[in-house]
């Protein structure tokens, strides 16, 4: 593989307040350092915090909110719904199971979206309409439990071996014994020290993971039974 400097950058991934700093070169060419980086349309930051870019995809996702209101004004509830589906939330998903939040404030961010989504779709702007309950009617699910189940498939596919990746890298069986709240399925716990590690999708995802009851890893549909599974 051949580099082009012309679209190399270094991000240096510390939260040091004083980072030990270094010139790299690419055929004798100084590297340029940059303070964040967009990367598969996702912005990372130096010190892993993903504040800008929820902030970011929100007002990318508000925009376009804002424009269906103006182009079906008067179309059918269900055609506003299919346009959500369609053009707004995946902005509001895609690559969530990397950035999701571990703080309400950005957590709320993204379901604050949704929640003026869900008023367009239904016409229902009155402080009295409950955007809950149109959700519910709707059978649109929060953005947080979608995350998590985003998540857990991924998990599921990485375990048994159904993406291109090296699974035993990253993945090991639980040492504990089997119990009733330890199934055979169970994984290691990763150990983190700060929030930035432990709100991961490792370490997060494989205590969502132990967490789910027996049942689900015998059900015939997997997917099917932890999608309807209330977390």
């Amino acid at each position: 593989m051949q580099l082009k400097f012309t679209k190399t950058v270094h991000l240096r991934i510390t939260r040091k307040v004083k980072p030990l700093k270094f010139t790299y070169q690419l055929n004798n060419d100084v590297i340029s350092d940059v303070n964040e980086y967009k990367y598969l349309g996702v912005i990372i930051f130096p010190d892993l915090r993903w504040s800008q870019h929820i902030q970011n995809i929100c007002s990318s996702a508000s925009r376009k909110l804002g424009l269906l209101r103006r182009k079906l004004r008067s179309a059918a509830p269900s055609v506003k719904l299919q346009a959500y589906n369609s053009l707004v939330r995946p902005k509001l998903e895609y690559a969530g199971i990397v950035w999701e939040p571990n703080t309400k404030k950005n957590a709320s961010q993204l379901e604050m979206v949704q929640r003026r989504a869900i008023r367009l779709i239904n016409g229902k702007y009155n402080r009295l309409d409950s955007p809950s309950s149109l959700m519910i009617a709707n059978n649109i699910s929060s953005l947080q439990h979608r995350r998590k189940i985003a998540r857990l498939k991924f998990l599921s596919l990485l375990y048994h071996n159904r993406l291109r990746i090296e699974s035993s890298l990253y993945l090991s069986p639980s040492s504990s014994r089997e119990t009733r709240h330890h199934h055979q399925y169970s994984l290691e716990p990763i150990f983190a020290r700060t929030n930035i590690f432990k709100y991961s999708f490792f370490p997060r995802t494989i205590t969502d993971w132990n967490a789910l009851p027996r049942d689900i890893f015998f059900a015939p549909d997997f997917n099917g039974a932890f999608e309807s599974h209330t977390f």
